[in-house]
């Protein structure tokens, strides 16, 4: 998995600039953080058949919970997806 090929997927840099978006990775995984009411917390996973699986998270504190789980994800949805279950713009 390369995580620089989501983050660009996602809008890159405006993508970062836009949601307020810090980036962690761990080995199948890019964890996003952003600023949101409802959900503030994104995780993709790239399966083997080239989509992806999204879970979006609510954590605040030591509290989590996750808010939806998705897969078959393509990378061409990646933004569409995002701006749909947060309310967050990917770019201008």
């Amino acid at each position: 998995m390369n995580a620089q090929s989501i983050i660009n997927q996602l809008g890159g840099n405006k993508f970062a600039s836009m949601t307020g978006a810090s980036f962690m990775t761990s080995k199948d995984s890019l964890v996003i953080k952003f600023k949101g009411s409802k959900i503030n917390m994104m995780i993709v996973t790239l399966n083997s058949d080239d989509t992806y699986s999204i879970r979006f998270d609510k954590v605040r504190g030591l509290n989590f919970s996750t808010v939806k789980e998705m897969t078959g994800v393509f990378a061409n949805e990646l933004q569409a997806v995002f701006t749909k279950e947060t309310g967050l713009n990917t770019s201008l």
